[in-house]
């Protein structure tokens, strides 16, 4: 049987009968019309990646606090900061820039669609602290240059990640193991040597760093944060009521470079 729009005829017929031409309606051929050029802008169309006229952009600055992130302590633009960005739904990394020294960064020639841009963060929030990333979703338009504008990105920085100081120096008064309280008599008095110093920053429970008197007396906390600490160091108790007391002095700094000086303090022993 041979196939005609329309009809089928067999061979027989066809040679009895003369050949019959149909036209297919017009709404049949601006269908078929449209269908083709559908298919074709649907492969033609550009996902998201590179290679259009958009751009993404934005500025870091990372935030500086305490370990607790109790106290911010200051700020800064993030720079050399990686920031990562991933086309659509893709799992694999599209692109990778580092932010300039004013923090900013520029994803450049993008097609419109759907972008994940990211880069590492810690997470107050987060149990136990650790780097976390933070994403910001967004959809691209044609030719459109999207300003995420300012984001921030949190550091914690421990006791001594800072820059201040604390010191002081300690002289050693010894007294008369015989005499008494009040009428003690002095033995000796010298500088002290070895003498164990403590510092505890903010509301730790035990103590964060612990260092030994220099042959001057001298003794040392270097690289601070600001915040509150406690500088404390025992004497023996000559009034001999309980074994030591505890001299302790309140510290409080304000300042990245700040400089701290306890002046003398005197311990005592028989």
């Amino acid at each position: 049987m041979l196939y005609l729009v329309g009809r089928f005829i067999d061979t027989e017929e066809k040679m009895t009968q003369p050949y019959i031409r149909t036209r297919a309606p017009k709404w049949f051929l601006v269908a078929i019309f449209l269908c083709v050029a559908l298919t074709f802008m649907t492969s033609c169309q550009k996902e998201a990646g590179f290679g259009g006229t958009g751009a993404i952009e934005g500025t870091i600055i990372e935030k500086f606090y305490n370990d607790d992130y109790s106290v911010l302590l200051y700020e800064k633009p993030a720079v050399d900061e990686e920031v990562f960005i991933q086309f659509g739904d893709e799992q694999v990394l599209g692109d990778r820039v580092f932010t300039s020294k004013s923090g900013t960064f520029r994803f450049e020639y993008l097609y419109p669609g759907a972008y994940q841009v990211y880069y590492r963060s810690e997470d107050p929030e987060a149990i136990p602290q650790d780097d976390w990333t933070t994403v910001h979703k967004v959809n691209l338009e044609r030719g459109q240059e999207l300003d995420l504008g300012q984001l921030e990105k949190v550091t914690a920085l421990d006791y001594d990640d800072g820059s201040a100081v604390i010191r002081g120096v300690a002289w050693e008064v010894n007294y008369v193991n015989e005499s008494r309280w009040p009428n003690l008599v002095v033995e000796s008095e010298d500088y002290a040597y070895e003498q164990e110093v403590y510092l505890l920053y903010g509301d730790h429970t035990f103590y964060d760093e612990r260092v030994r008197t220099q042959f001057d007396g001298t003794f040392e906390f270097s690289g601070l944060i600001p915040g509150d600490y406690l500088v404390f160091l025992y004497s023996e108790d000559v009034k001999r009521l309980t074994d030591k007391v505890v001299l302790q002095y309140e510290v409080s700094i304000t300042e990245m470079d700040q400089v701290v000086d306890l002046g003398t303090i005197t311990i005592e022993k028989r």
